[in-house]
């Protein structure tokens, strides 16, 4: 069980569970003394094993959440080996690794999935399931424009590639549209504010929530320019990783999935995984939002 603090000081006890955990570090190959990056180190589910197993690693995130619950972890549990935790974005992991020094590097993992804290936080507006939430859906909450600003600013056009592309919303032109005109009698300013917009044109609620889901997926990404720093975040790993240094990455939808499959086939690479590893039936029932998780492995020449 894991604490994590919201903006006014509260805490609150969240549940996170790593997706694919054995998995990631079996592919790894973890050596003592061998260095590893975390580039989604989250709670640090995956790095304290890496740790333990005599790893060295150097675990990046842009949640200050998340890192404070990294720190907890690695420093309470049998870690005790060589860490370090630096805030930033995986879109520049050559940069940071060359600035803490980490060059030589043995292994990459990438683990892409919204964390259960981030998901379970009723303040961050990343789930549809807090309507009283702002709607700012940011990862790193430091900077940059909220979905919000977002919804708000964007043409009906821009809001309907965004549900569309990132979202893969059938309903992409109607919700845009109908956001556009909810927003010229009020900004729409919280999760609610979307729901309420959707509730509308989708009475049905069990479809709803397939709808909803993708919806935030779509803002999720747009806010957080998550296929770009992914992209920049597979070259910068290229570049860092020693040859015969192991990629590791898990994604959780096709458009993630799409990227690293066709990144790994471009070259330069040994591919270990023809098909993705995915969670066990014991896994899947056990954690739901492991169930779309796809695990692919490849070897730098």
């Amino acid at each position: 069980m894991a604490r994590v603090r919201k903006s006014d000081g509260r805490d609150m006890s969240i549940t996170h569970i790593s997706v694919l955990k054995d998995e990631a570090i079996s592919a790894l190959s973890v050596e003592a003394g061998k260095k590893y990056i975390d580039a989604t180190v989250g709670a640090g589910g995956h790095a304290a094993e890496i740790v333990k197993r005599g790893g060295l690693v150097l675990g990046i995130d842009q949640d200050d959440n998340a890192l404070h619950l990294a720190k907890e972890r690695l420093t309470k549990e049998e870690a005790t080996g060589h860490w370090q935790l630096v805030h930033g974005n995986f879109r520049n992991i050559a940069a940071i690794a060359l600035e803490q020094g980490f060059t030589g590097i043995d292994g990459i993992l990438f683990d892409l999935g919204v964390s259960s804290m981030q998901l379970d936080a009723p303040d961050r507006g990343i789930s549809y399931r807090f309507t009283d939430a702002p709607l700012d859906v940011r990862m790193d909450t430091s900077g940059g424009d909220t979905a919000a600003q977002l919804v708000n600013r964007s043409t009906e056009s821009e809001l309907y590639d965004i549900f569309s592309n990132f979202g893969e919303e059938q309903l992409a032109r109607p919700i845009a549209h109908a956001l556009v005109r909810a927003r010229s009698v009020s900004p729409i300013s919280t999760v609610g504010d979307v729901v309420k917009v959707i509730t509308d044109l989708v009475p049905n609620e069990i479809e709803r929530y397939g709808v909803l889901s993708r919806v935030f997926q779509g803002l999720r990404i747009a806010v957080n320019d998550e296929l770009g720093s992914l992209k920049e975040g597979l070259e910068g790993a290229k570049k860092v990783l020693a040859p015969g240094g192991k990629l590791v990455v898990i994604s959780f939808h096709s458009l993630e999935d799409r990227i690293v499959k066709l990144f790994m086939k471009k070259g330069g690479w040994q591919i270990l995984t023809n098909h993705p590893i995915r969670p066990t039936e014991e896994e899947a029932g056990t954690n739901k939002r492991s169930r779309s998780a796809k695990l692919r492995v490849a070897i730098k020449m």
